[in-house]
């Protein structure tokens, strides 16, 4: 009897540790954490512009707790083909730096993005994402400058599309897509979506083409995306925008307002004012004050300036973006002065509704020819800009900078002694943004041309050669 109560015991102790194992098993399969913490992966660009007769250079990253399984690199770039690095055995760190090279017809150009994907063993994984602007004059550029987003309509208002192309060897075909396409008509005659270059007509290497477009009822929204097809036959298309179909009804809305400014501007620089209404935009503009507290309803504030223009009201557009001048009352002497710009903007509703730029855009000077904007900060629509002594000239397409040169100057009048004996005569000593230049800048004063006391003894001065692609020597201007 007592074997048999320990044989009892014994199946009890079991039934329980069994209970207990199946549902420890239920909770943790095996007993073993299942790892949870992710990878990480970091992508660092060599430069965020390259020329594309350098190649595409980056480095990547990646770390794990246990290990790497894969590291994927996928390119926007359909002709650089996805890379993937598989591990097989325990690899918790990796770092390796890429190098794509590209043939000499190559037609790669323009924002590259690339995004990197790390995982580990246990199906964790983590992306970076990083964009490089590839330079290169062959690459067959496409920008839809109009409607930009946010894009409003309205049933019988019309909208305007503006489409840019750049390929330096010629463009054949320009235009762009309209999804659903009876979402709109052409009133123009032959209603046409593009614009062809056919030989022996010239292929222009850099061209935009305009079209007004009239909105049909029916419809909620569309999109508009634009193409072009270049003198060899490739075709590349743009971003695209949805174009939000309203009903002016009984308007008493404002239009949304917004702009886009440089942190620093000249006083002949430019500003874009993007405005938008279902019931149409009937005048836009902007205003510049140097109270730097001014806010509406600007009570007693006169504006450094206030520019209106109502060029687009008879057009019934919805949408409508424009750039303006700034041209400032601003001489050099007061250079550099801080300003508050704001976007200006009324619709064409019965109460006439208005308001000032509730958006904005402050980009860090110049982006690449044919580029996006790169934007470095947002605001509520009020930006307060510095306003610099200078001008700019843009350089001609395929252009760059190859080198540039200020003079050093002194601020007394030098006698004949020190000019022979610190200079060549009648010469000023220059310098390179790579570091001092060998050679004498070419200046060379006559004695009757010396400056007054006080004043510089060479004229401050910057000069700059402009290369096109494949160009051996470049002119100075």
């Amino acid at each position: 009897m007592q074997q048999m109560r320990g044989v009892r015991e014994w199946c009890a102790l079991v039934a329980l540790a069994g209970v207990v194992g199946a549902c420890e098993t239920a909770r943790n399969p095996g007993g073993v954490l299942r790892d949870q913490i992710p990878p990480t992966i970091t992508l660092v660009a060599a430069s965020d512009t390259q020329q594309i007769s350098n190649g595409l250079s980056f480095t990547v990253a990646a770390t794990d707790n246990l290990g790497l399984k894969d590291v994927r690199l996928t390119y926007s770039d359909p002709s650089i083909g996805q890379s993937d690095s598989i591990f097989t055995s325990a690899v918790t760190t990796f770092s390796q730096s890429e190098h794509i090279s590209f043939p000499p017809t190559s037609g790669a150009g323009g924002f590259i993005t690339i995004i990197g994907r790390a995982t580990d063993g246990a199906g964790n994984f983590a992306e970076d994402t990083i964009v490089i602007f590839l330079t290169n004059v062959q690459a067959l550029s496409v920008t839809l400058v109009a409607p930009t987003a946010p894009a409003v309509a309205s049933s019988g208002k019309n909208i305007p599309v503006e489409v840019h192309a750049q390929q330096l060897g010629g463009l054949e075909r320009i235009g762009f897509i309209i999804t659903p396409r009876a979402a709109v008509v052409d009133p123009s005659t032959p209603p046409t979506d593009s614009l062809v270059f056919t030989p022996p007509a010239r292929q222009p290497p850099d061209t935009f083409y305009t079209d007004t477009l009239t909105v049909q009822p029916g419809f909620t929204t569309f999109t508009v995306t634009g193409f072009a097809v270049d003198a060899g036959g490739r075709r590349a298309f743009s971003n695209t925008v949805t174009v939000t179909v309203q009903t002016p009804g009984n308007d008493v809305t404002p239009p949304a307002v917004s702009h886009t400014i440089s942190s620093r501007v000249e006083v002949n620089d430019n500003i874009t004012v993007h405005a938008s209404d279902p019931s149409g935009i009937k005048v836009m503009g902007f205003r510049v004050d140097t109270a730097l507290a001014a806010a509406p309803p600007f009570t007693g504030i006169t504006p450094l300036k206030f520019v209106l223009d109502s060029t687009m009201a008879a057009g019934n557009l919805t949408t409508v973006d424009k750039v303006f001048p700034l041209a400032l009352p601003l001489s050099d002497s007061g250079l550099p002065k801080s300003v508050v710009i704001r976007g200006y903007a009324c619709d064409l509703a019965t109460a006439r509704n208005c308001a000032y730029s509730q958006t904005s855009t402050v980009i860090a000077g110049s982006p690449p020819r044919g580029a996006p904007l790169r934007a470095i900060g947002a605001s509520g629509g009020v930006d307060t800009v510095i306003v610099v002594a200078g001008t700019t000239h843009a350089l001609p397409f395929g252009g760059h900078i190859a080198d540039a040169i200020y003079n050093w100057c002194t601020t007394s009048r030098p006698t004949r002694s020190t000019r022979t004996a610190s200079l060549p005569p009648g010469r000023c000593r220059g310098a390179s943004r790579s570091g001092p230049w060998t050679r004498w800048a070419r200046t060379t004063p006559t004695a009757s041309s010396w400056p007054t006391p006080g004043a510089p003894s060479c004229r401050s001065s910057m000069r700059a050669r402009a290369c096109s692609s494949g160009a051996r020597r470049c002119p100075t201007s």
